[in-house]
């Protein structure tokens, strides 16, 4: 760890051009990822440290550590407000970064509940995502970066497949056998629905950081190709915060109206009929990650969570009758929803 804090040291060094703290980096965040977040100094002087030396990897080599780099310049390119990475040692998996901060989204809702301030917030989220989707896309190489798009396959395992083995089998103690027909269907409409926009992939409200007026967007190393409904489902269907149905139609709304004006050909009516398919996939993920994180690795702090990614499966149902076309899917989540809803 010491030659890690000496590379910070010396970045910092070169950064701010004046010693640095004598003091080591301290270790921040808990989230769900297996790499180590470091802060060395404080406000406005202050850097972030990232330890990355285990980072998984493609069959071609090519690392999490790479995407990150990748994606972090195309981000900045495009001019979505990502932070600055100041040094970078891709072998040890060393990172140094700008540092945006500790005040995420998701703290500022818990402060300031769900008036006129958070929904200016997520408007500008929502801006700042449509502007993604629109100047990053052009330019986006996923074979640059060891995430496979968002199609099919990848959807069945990753995302419903999570669902069945992690969610519901290892945490309900459910059987997940007699929902794979429908999840086999699902999954077969994510490709006829696909679009080769850059896709965050975790575009939610611990991954966004709220910086005086503006927004700062991090963890966007999963990023790859797909559909741009599933960045704006994830910000909207969010269990991390759950927000009221009257702001989830708001949101919706406005990344139609700011695509159509970054956009002109783009296709709101398309958008609109193909949102559910993609933010039902997306909510699966999330209940997935949360018994994973749970069971498997020992992170309890996201078991609080799966009450409100219940509750939105169940209004996503409601919302969207089309989802009753899957009907071992929309009887589980009716299940779901009686059963755990906010009981657990």
């Amino acid at each position: 760890m010491l030659p890690f804090f000496d590379y910070c040291r010396q970045t910092y060094e070169q950064v701010f051009r004046i010693p640095a703290p004598a003091e080591d980096p301290w270790e921040i965040g808990h989230g769900g990822s297996r790499r180590s977040f470091f802060r060395l100094g404080q406000p406005p002087r202050s850097l972030v440290g990232m330890l990355s030396d285990t980072p998984p990897a493609d069959n071609r080599g090519i690392t999490e550590n790479d995407s990150f780099l990748y994606i972090a310049l195309c981000l900045s390119q495009a001019g979505a407000p990502v932070p600055r990475v100041f040094a970078a040692d891709r072998a040890r998996g060393w990172f140094v970064m700008e540092d945006v901060g500790e005040t995420l989204l998701y703290h500022e809702v818990q402060r300031l509940g769900r008036g006129l301030a958070i929904k200016a917030l997520y408007r500008l989220a929502v801006d700042d995502l449509v502007w993604m989707h629109v100047k990053a896309s052009p330019g986006f190489d996923s074979s640059r970066t060891h995430n496979p798009d968002y199609r099919r396959d990848f959807v069945r395992r990753h995302e419903s497949g999570y669902f069945q083995q992690a969610f519901l089998q290892d945490i309900l103690q459910w059987d997940p056998v007699p929902l794979s027909l429908d999840l086999d269907r699902l999954a077969d409409a994510v490709d006829t629905l696909w679009t080769p926009h850059f896709l965050y992939r975790d575009f939610q409200s611990q991954n966004i950081a709220v910086q005086g007026s503006r927004l700062r967007y991090l963890d966007f190393q999963g990023g790859r190709r797909g559909p741009r409904q599933y960045d704006l489902a994830s910000l909207v269907y969010d269990p991390y915060v759950v927000l009221d149905a009257e702001l989830q139609a708001y949101l919706v709304d406005r990344y139609v109206e700011r695509a159509r004006a970054l956009e002109p050909g783009f296709d709101g009516k398309r958008f609109r009929a193909d949102f559910p398919i993609v933010a039902v996939h997306r909510l699966m993920q999330a209940l997935g990650a949360y018994g994973y994180l749970t069971r498997t690795a020992g992170k309890s702090y996201f078991y609080q969570f799966i009450p409100g990614g219940v509750h939105l499966l169940g209004r996503l149902l409601g919302q969207y009758p089309e989802l009753e076309t899957f009907p071992v899917l929309a009887e589980t989540i009716r299940r779901l929803v009686r059963e755990v809803g906010w009981k657990l």
